[in-house]
């Protein structure tokens, strides 16, 4: 009779165990997120990396609030900061089958920051028509500011058409096509 309570006392310890068991190993893990994207000709091509970690899932939640840059600020800035990794853009041309990397920008965030601010940067692209519903875009419209800051400092990249924006001299004039071409990206990626 002892050897049956003791199996009972057993079973009913094991979902203690399970339970401790997956707090454990779920409280160990990390989730990422990597965003790689490449665009360009066949000999030259500008790659954008991205970089996330976190070690709570709070990270993936869908933002529902007004599209204006204060309340996305509030709402996704301290995940943002808190899981980036690594962001990285360069340009890499192919020869011969090989790729050489003959641009690139491994700016932090701080001198992003204060080269393009975030609010700035997040209200010209929402006042454009783009929308923001988790940390995925919000870090993918703040990963645009590194592209635009591997450009305006190589202002021959810029004469090559890389983006498929047309060649110009004037800063200005440059940064607002590659703005119109973000948001007429993001019209089709959403239409289709």
């Amino acid at each position: 009779m002892k050897s049956i309570l003791h199996s009972v006392d057993t079973l009913s310890r094991l979902p203690l165990f399970t339970v401790l068991g997956l707090a454990i190993f779920l409280g160990g893990c990390s989730y990422s997120y990597t965003h790689t994207s490449e665009m360009g000709s066949s000999s030259m091509v500008l790659r954008e990396d991205i970089k996330l970690k976190w070690t709570t899932l709070g990270s993936f939640k869908q933002y529902t609030g007004p599209q204006n840059a204060p309340e996305l600020i509030k709402t996704l800035d301290e995940d943002y900061n808190r899981g980036h990794s690594k962001t990285e853009v360069s340009v890499y041309r192919k020869i011969d089958g090989i790729n050489t990397t003959s641009h690139t920008s491994k700016l932090t965030i701080s001198e992003i920051d204060a080269r393009y601010p975030r609010a700035e940067w997040l209200q010209t692209l929402l006042d454009r028509g783009i929308t923001i519903g988790n940390i995925h875009d919000y870090s993918e419209c703040l990963l645009k500011r590194h592209t635009l800051a591997l450009l305006e400092d190589n202002p021959n990249l810029r004469q090559s058409k890389i983006l498929g924006i047309p060649p110009t001299d004037d800063w200005e004039t440059y940064k607002a096509a590659y703005i119109d071409k973000l948001v007429t990206d993001y019209t089709k990626a959403r239409k289709s």
